[in-house]
């Protein structure tokens, strides 16, 4: 049995089928069943991070951990979670490249911090790196909706985006077959393209042409806190993306070494959510 954390998230929701299909026992945890759209295949079960239940562990042999940060901080969250878990065979963790780069932004040192936590939790491990999801780009859609205009701040870097699906996938995989211990693994698309060239790419899914256009930082910001986000929320995201300028165009080859096929790309993402930005 395999117990997946974030089963209703954007890699949950991709790891749960995946698993299933490859013939894995699948235990799904979502804090309400009632309204989780899981597998039906999968058992369902409900769970609350801030007070994690051991007995949702019976049974279990691995685990896939991934906060998404609800209630409490996502680093108490998984500390809890591996205490928990402390007898079981493997545990693999969804980390980020921010952490393989050294980077000091608040996401990646949580991460960071997560990481030490698995490798001293007791399971053997196994802990995936991804970069930037292609899934991240849905913040265009008011735009997109809108006036057609993507404004982006200056100096947004080009990077190697990386299908959740994959992700998915190469969880998977690493959940399913041997050979995974003590590895870790960062995970990105097979190509880096500019923020110009991914608006342009999304263009041509839509049929119609978008207009990208490079904002100062003060006014990106401004316009974030019009959308309501925390200003430290504001803060962290422009601190990553300072430290991350020349790792996100980085490309690993994870992907195919593991699948043994092509990363999926950017392309292929646009067309298949094509619909929802119209």
């Amino acid at each position: 049995m395999i117990l997946v954390l974030g089963s209703t998230g954007k890699i949950g929701r991709e790891l749960v089928p995946a698993l299933l299909d490859k013939g894995a026992r699948v235990r799904a945890l979502t804090r309400d069943p009632s309204r989780a759209r899981i597998d039906p295949r999968a058992e369902v079960a409900a769970g609350d991070l801030d007070a994690f239940d051991p007995g949702l562990l019976d049974g279990v042999e691995r685990v896939f951990v991934l906060t998404s940060g609800h209630g409490s901080d996502p680093l108490s969250q998984e500390r809890t979670v591996l205490k928990a878990a402390a007898g079981i065979a493997h545990v693999v963790k969804l980390s980020t490249t921010g952490v393989h780069f050294g980077q000091t932004d608040p996401i990646s040192l949580i991460h960071t911090e997560a990481e030490k936590a698995v490798r001293e939790a007791g399971p053997d491990w196994t802990i995936l790196r991804p970069g930037t999801f292609m899934d991240n780009r849905f913040a265009w859609l008011p735009a997109v909706r809108g006036d057609g205009v993507i404004r982006v701040p200056v100096g947004d870097p080009a990077s190697a985006l990386v299908h959740v699906r994959d992700i998915a996938a190469v969880a998977a995989t690493v959940l399913t077959t041997d050979g995974h211990a003590g590895k870790t693994y960062p995970i990105t698309g097979g190509e880096a393209l500019t923020t110009r060239r991914q608006v342009e790419i999304l263009g041509d899914a839509l049929g119609r042409p978008l207009t990208y256009v490079e904002e100062p930082e003060a006014d990106a910001r401004a316009r974030m806190l019009g959308f309501g986000w925390p200003a430290s929320a504001i803060d962290g995201l422009f601190e990553l993306k300072r430290q991350s300028a020349g790792n996100e165009e980085i490309v690993f080859g994870t992907v195919r070494d593991l699948l043994g096929r092509a990363p999926l790309t950017f392309a292929d993402w646009a067309r298949e959510h094509a619909g929802a930005f119209a």
